[in-house]
């Protein structure tokens, strides 16, 4: 009895397990199928990130490689301006030592010329001063002829703006005119006081600087000048009046050439 029964349960489970095996089988299979996709998806995903990582690192050595070309240019431009600075450098301490020798040689001249000049302040004072002298001393005619240039002349102990060669332009100007005048005959018409206290117009001949004779024929005035420390000193000498009246006829090529006694004297 004991032995029917347990094949019967072995008959039992044999049946129960032919009827649950096909359902553990597809069970399985299922189970296999979604952990190969899973692996195809996770297989995929890995893929693509190497794919991407791989595009990320040629991107990269292509920028790298840009850069580096980049750089290196700026390498090479950053050289050539520095090689162009040392040269320029160079040149200009050639230039800056070649300057101060220049400007020690013009400085040198500068010294020499403050020197000169020095005594040229000098001597156009004593210039300035004795023409000064000279133009109290000298005929009205020349005066008046040099007068542009003698009023800017500075008188002694006087400050003046005029540089040095404007001041002995003024000066030269002066003595050209009055060495000029020296050596010409000069007639000329002035008002001479008379010894009553009259004035009188009467006609003046200067021989040079030295001495000058007047007369007023009409009226037989005559006299004699000559220069004075102050200005010219005239003397009245009638007697002398139609020999100065020749005198200047024959001047005037009024009448012809001739001699004409006329007392001289220079003091």
């Amino acid at each position: 009895m004991v032995r029917k029964t347990e094949r019967w349960r072995h008959a039992r489970w044999a049946r129960i397990g032919k009827r649950r095996f096909p359902a553990f089988a597809g069970v399985l299979l299922l189970g296999t199928a979604a952990a190969a996709q899973e692996a195809a998806l996770e297989g995929r995903a890995a893929l693509e990130k190497w794919v991407e990582t791989k595009r990320l690192i040629c991107k990269e050595r292509q920028d790298w490689r840009a850069e580096k070309a980049l750089l290196e240019d700026r390498i090479q431009l950053v050289r050539r301006e520095t090689q162009s600075l040392k040269e320029s450098a160079a040149q200009a301490s050639s230039g800056i030592g070649e300057a101060e020798q220049k400007l020690a040689e013009a400085t040198a001249k500068i010294n020499e010329l403050k020197a000169a000049t020095a005594g040229l302040a000098q001597d156009i004072v004593r210039l300035e001063a004795g023409v000064l002298t000279l133009l109290k001393q000298a005929p009205t005619p020349i005066v008046e002829r040099v007068r542009p240039l003698s009023q800017r002349i500075p008188k002694p102990g006087t400050e003046t703006r005029l540089g040095l060669s404007e001041r002995f332009q003024n000066v030269i100007g002066v003595l050209n005119e009055m060495n000029k005048f020296s050596r010409e005959i000069t007639v000329t018409s002035e008002v001479r006081d008379q010894p009553d206290g009259a004035k009188a117009e009467v006609t003046v001949v200067y021989l040079g600087i030295a001495r000058a004779y007047y007369c007023k024929a009409a009226s037989g005035v005559a006299g004699i000048g000559r220069p004075g420390p102050d200005g010219w000193v005239w003397e009245p000498h009638n007697e002398l009046a139609p020999a100065v009246a020749e005198a200047i006829a024959i001047y005037r090529n009024e009448k012809p050439a001739g001699y004409v006694l006329l007392p001289g004297g220079v003091q």
